[in-house]
């Protein structure tokens, strides 16, 4: 789906407001030793680093008792506390505000400020798991549960030691007492007691056989309990009746006024105390959120319009490019299950399924795809192509000499009208995005700006705040009403231990897909992974529902970087995210020229873009590291001036950045420390912040976080054929029940020459029995032939006997490395239940016309090469079925555009394609005459027109997918290797020659 060129956002009322606790303008190091004193900052540091806290508390926060090591530490604590905005713990606060008319945001002092405290997600862990026996427990099975053959199947979450989730396949044996029981325990959550009833009476055991079999799946993992726990909940703080204290510690202690001098550090103790337990006497008991009440103002409405035009300039800047992991799967789907609509946990299966994130297909070389240079399925785009975009800021950059190297690049209106002109329409923006900005009064500069949804960047915060979570729920609203019949389900994963503080969330998306969660939502809000199916449109993977009927988007509305996690169901949940959306509108001149030392700041009218960054090896700082305080700061004086490093600099990136002035001695030294045995550093320039921010009567550097949505529909349900469908038709054909399908191992050169002298004289012998048969090529787990022989069952035997002695008497039984005999299952999904036979018989003439053409090939009395060959057909396939020169070229120009993108065609390619075009223009010119094939041609072309009678009631679009199957099977029996590189080689000529016909045409009349 294409993306009209207009703005098309609007700014929602709301805007969310991250600031740091301290004011920048009050910065200065030797304050630490006050600085420690004061307990806003201890408390920020505790929550940080509750060890390096009990560090400093044994000695007595007297800062002359630290070593430099610990002082070093505390300097980026400090550091931290006054320029980073991004809200952990303490060190930053929360805000939420509405656009106003200029003047100041008033934020509230720190008297009037708000720690929010909820339970640290191990520490739940350890308690739910030592509780099971006290809570009212319920059961249910594990979500990724699923069958394969006489295996039950599911995913197991295991802790390793550093916190984090590992995950494996297990599985208990398909018996039906196991079956029956977790279908029992899926329909709904059971109480324990009715769990144990059922095993008792079905099992015919007693109690304690019963609750030692309980006992054994849930310690498999087979079935969950509440002790497993979850991270989308709306009850945030759960009883534990083993714990007396518990729950009113946490009414008493969830919001703390800061003017109350709270110590955290106090407050851990207590919860130590709760119960007697000393097993609570965890390091970090805290997840934590500081917000700071509005007092007045919120940010100048009338940014808003530079804000929209720096959002377009970055729709037509940005290069989508989809997840490469996404890309392979979906390349690997086609491959494997082609349009049928498979079980996700059975896509995903190692044994049934594809890998995720972990596949790459060998090629094998072909004469007529020499010199072709098809890209590596794991090189990034960026490297496979000169983008418009990237040639257009290479033009800006290196393009005007008369431009002072060290200065910004301005981007300015003519440039932008001339970039849309080569850039065109791109794919649908996300329904609502985050937009995070910070104003320096000249400029405002683009932090971020990207992602699938507003709620991911603020979903932990609905943790925190009823206003936060209400906007959630807008948000998530805004994409429902905008794409009716889709479901929306949040994705419910434990990762880390520690990590999973900021995953958790109230639930924002009306469904959740629970992974290895406990989850708290009604049965009827849940979309289980075993009720999801898998299928391609197009060039779109599916994710539906079979029990809602509808698809499914997943969304994550957490701000997780889910790439490492390594559940394979999770990541690719995740990556469906971004599929076919234009989600990333961030900009980095990095991104486009990786690789340089430096980078110019890039602006367009009062918005920054993207600032000026640095980026040096170890080689280019090690000068850097000499002792003398006072040569040192010399040498970083000299340092700034050649690489013209202006005074304020920030060191990292996104939320892990330091700020320094280097014109100040103690702040330069500072961050020499800081990159001292770096291996690489990253410096941006930074731009002070203006006083536009206000706590109390200090500036603060306030980042805005604004919210933008639009209306249009992005996601489209599901359209259904009204094409009628006379009777049923069997799909699954086993061995020997009408159909014969058997797998011929060997390697691709070897196939024509077993298809030649084997098959094809076999077929003959013995067309007296045979009905129908046809065969294709494919290469999973290992090339071989697949072919599929139709007759009565009377006569199946003997035919197998036949073939047997016939590849055994050919002499080219040692080509064949294995034979296997299947089950032949129709593939009703891709031409549908009433073309099935007919499309069968298409097959049967297509594999006819191939044996012919191996058996004049052989006899060395056939003048066209295999690539003539195949145009030929194609071409008369195409026109056969598509009724005007206007269509074909629609067509084609479909079809071949589609091969591109698979093979990353660039510019390279692209030229290699018609050096080969121009070889071949000749034999194209002659395709609409007779040649030696037309004879064995005819047959497929009637079935052609069979197919085409039946499909005149189709769309265009599901008649050009058809064609664009029968073609492509055709080509497969065609060509013995490479069949897809071929086959867009195939597509590109005739859409050249085709298109050349077209213009003609036009010329003429």
């Amino acid at each position: 789906m294409k993306e009209s060129g207009s703005m098309v956002y609007r700014f929602l009322p709301k805007v969310f407001l991250r600031a740091p606790y301290y004011s920048f303008s009050g910065y200065d190091l030797s304050r630490l030793p006050e600085v420690l004193q004061e307990q806003a900052f201890l408390n920020a540091v505790f929550l940080a680093s509750a060890g390096f806290y009990h560090l400093l508390e044994k000695k007595e926060f007297d800062f002359d008792r630290l070593t430099d090591k610990e002082k070093h530490t505390l300097s980026k604590y400090y550091n931290r506390m006054c320029f980073r905005s991004t809200p952990f713990g303490s060190f930053s606060s929360f805000t939420l505000l509405n656009w106003g008319n200029g003047g100041q945001v008033r934020l509230s002092g720190a008297d009037e400020s708000l720690l929010h405290l909820l339970p640290d997600q191990a520490m739940l862990r350890e308690l739910r798991t030592r509780a099971d026996s006290d809570l009212a427990e319920t059961l249910m099975v594990n979500p990724m549960l699923y069958r394969f053959n006489d295996v039950l199947r599911y995913t197991k979450s295991a802790l390793d030691d550093r916190g984090k989730f590992n995950f494996s396949l297990q599985g208990i044996a398909a018996e039906k007492f196991n079956v029956n029981l977790l279908a029992f325990l899926a329909s709904k959550k059971v109480s324990k007691k009715m769990a144990l009833s059922w095993v008792i009476e079905r099992g015919d055991c007693s109690e304690e056989e019963a609750a030692d079999y309980i006992g054994f799946l849930l310690d498999a993992e087979a079935i969950f309990a509440a002790s497993q726990g979850g991270v989308i909940d709306q009850e945030l703080i759960q009883d534990f009746p083993g714990l007396p204290g518990w729950k009113d510690f946490w009414r008493d202690n969830t919001k703390t006024a800061l003017s109350e001098g709270v110590s955290l550090s106090a407050l851990a103790r207590d919860i130590t105390r709760i119960g007697a337990d000393p097993k609570l006497n965890k390091e970090q008991p805290f997840y934590a959120a500081l917000e700071r009440p509005v007092k007045v103002g919120g940010p100048d409405s009338a940014q808003q319009e530079e804000l929209s035009r720096a959002i377009r300039i970055l729709q037509l800047l940005n290069v989508v490019e989809q997840p490469a992991d996404l890309s392979r799967f979906i390349r690997d789907f086609r491959s494997r299950f082609d349009q049928e609509k498979v079980p996700l946990l059975l896509a995903l299966d190692p044994d049934s399924g594809l890998h995720y994130a972990d596949m790459e297909p060998s090629m094998t070389e072909q004469d007529v795809l020499a010199n072709m240079p098809f890209a590596n399925g794991k090189e990034k785009n960026r490297s496979l192509a000169w983008h418009s975009t990237q040639q257009f800021i290479f033009r800006l950059w290196v393009g005007d000499t008369l431009r002072d190297p060290w200065a910004p690049l301005q981007i300015r209106e003519d440039d932008v009208a001339r970039l849309e002109n080569e850039v065109g329409p791109g794919l649908p923006l996300p329904q609502t995005q985050a937009l995070m900005y910070r104003s320096t009064g000249e400029y405002l500069i683009m932090e971020s700006s990207g992602g699938v949804t507003a709620t991911a960047l603020i979903g932990r915060f609905s943790c925190f705040s009823d206003s936060v979570y209400r906007l959630c729920r807008e948000l998530a609203e805004i994409e429902a009403v905008a794409n009716p019949d889709i479901v929306f389900a949040d994705i419910a994963q434990q990762s880390d231990s520690h990590v999973d503080n900021i995953n958790r969330r109230r639930p924002i998306y009306d469904h959740e897909v629970p992974l290895n969660v406990y989850s708290s939502q009604p049965a009827e809000n849940l979309v289980l992974p075993a009720d999801l199916l898998l299928s391609l449109k197009g060039e779109e993977l599916i994710l539906e529902s079979a029990k809602l009927n509808k698809r499914v988007i997943p969304r994550l509305a957490t701000a997780y970087n889910f790439r490492n996690n390594h559940s394979p169901v999770f990541r690719l949940l995740c990556d469906l995210q971004f599929q076919s959306l234009q989600a990333g509108l961030s900009f980095s001149l990095e991104n486009f020229f990786p690789g340089l030392n430096y980078y110019p700041r890039v602006c367009y009218g009062k918005v920054v873009l993207c600032l000026a960054k640095w980026v040096f090896r170890d080689a280019d700082i090690a000068h850097l590291s000499i002792k003398d305080n006072q040569v040192l700061v010399q040498a970083l004086d000299i340092f700034r001036k050649k690489h013209h490093l202006p005074r304020h600099i920030s060191l990292g990136e996104t939320d892990q950045q330091l700020v320094f002035d280097l014109a100040d001695p103690a702040e330069a030294r500072f961050f020499l420390q800081c990159i001292e045995g770096s291996k690489r550093v990253t410096i941006q320039e930074y731009l002070l912040p203006d006083r536009s921010v206000l706590a109390g009567k200090k500036p603060v550097a306030g980042q805005m976080v604004a919210f933008l949505a639009h209306q249009n529909n992005i996601y489209k349900p599901f359209k259904k054929e009204n094409i009628s469908i006379k009777g049923e038709k069997q799909r699954d054909f086993l061995l020997g029940s009408g159909w014969l399908y058997f797998k011929i191992f060997c390697i691709p050169r070897a196939s024509d020459e077993i298809l030649t002298n084997v098959i094809f004289p076999f077929i003959k012998s013995q067309k007296k029995r045979i009905k129908k048969w046809f065969f294709i090529r494919y290469n999973e787990n290992g090339y071989h032939l697949r072919l599929r022989i139709m007759a009565a069952e009377d006569d199946l035997g003997a035919i197998i006997v036949a073939l047997r002695k016939k590849i055994e008497s050919s002499g080219h039984e040692k080509l064949i490395r294995d034979f296997q005999g299947d089950t032949y299952r129709r593939e009703i999904e891709r031409y549908g239940a009433a073309l099935i036979t007919e499309v069968e018989y298409l097959f049967y003439a297509g594999s006819n016309l191939a044996a012919a053409v191996l058996t004049l090939r052989r006899k060395r009395t056939l003048e066209l090469s295999e690539f003539e060959q195949a145009m030929f057909t194609a071409y008369h396939m195409i026109t056969c079925f598509l009724p005007s020169l206007a269509s074909i070229t629609e067509y084609l120009s479909k079809i071949a555009g589609r091969f591109m993108a698979e093979f990353n065609g660039g510019k390279p390619l692209k030229v290699a394609m018609d050096v080969k075009y121009r070889e071949m223009k000749s034999v194209l010119a002659d395709l609409s005459e007779s040649c030696a094939l037309s004879k064995h041609l005819s047959p497929v072309l009637k079935q052609m027109s069979v197919l085409n009678e039946l499909t005149k009631k189709y769309s265009k679009d599901k008649k050009m997918e058809l064609l664009a199957n029968l073609v492509h099977m055709q080509l497969n029996r065609t060509f013995s290797v490479n069949q897809r590189q071929q086959e867009l080689l195939v597509y590109y000529c005739l859409q050249k020659y085709m298109a050349s016909l077209r213009a003609r045409e036009k010329s003429l009349s």
